[in-house]
């Protein structure tokens, strides 16, 4: 696990995961992700949005998987072998329709530790549709997406 930072401020460190993208890096703390699981092709749902690809039966609960740079707006490249689901704990879960979601990923992510001085916004970024901030950190630079857009874009959907 990296350490980004210096060892003074250590308790306001946050667990965060470096998920790969095809074109980015997705920074997210680390509770926000239930697990990560093999890449299996969701069953497809004619009646929803193309970045909505359908759901996938995880711990006997359906999940939808969305393609995240499709979602985004970004034209979609070719799928690299090493992807992977990244199950994600809807903000919303426990109150709303929708408790976990999935993101397909490019690969293992990388868990860091992250402390304010360790990560700045990257103003001069574009921020797209999907993305709550663009970072850089010590070792490059990343997307904090966001969420909550996320959550409500797939419950618009008739994904059940």
């Amino acid at each position: 696990m990296q350490h980004l930072s210096n060892d003074n401020a250590q308790d306001t460190a946050l667990s965060c995961l470096l998920i790969p993208m095809q074109a980015s890096r997705l920074v997210l703390p680390n509770v926000t992700v239930a697990e990560l699981i093999p890449f299996h092709g969701p069953t497809p749902n004619d009646e929803v949005a193309s970045w909505l690809m359908g759901t996938i039966e995880w711990r006997g609960v359906d999940v939808p998987v969305i393609n995240f740079e499709e979602y985004c707006g970004q034209k979609a490249g070719s799928q690299g072998q090493d992807r992977r689901i990244a199950i994600i704990n809807a903000p919303h879960g426990e109150a709303g329709k929708l408790r976990f979601f999935g993101i397909v990923t490019q690969g293992l992510p990388s868990l860091v530790k992250l402390e304010q001085t360790a990560i700045k916004e990257n103003q001069t970024a574009v921020l797209e549709k999907g993305h709550k901030m663009a970072v850089t950190l010590e070792t490059g630079h990343g997307i904090i997406p966001d969420i909550d857009a996320l959550e409500a874009a797939i419950t618009e959907q008739p994904w059940q």
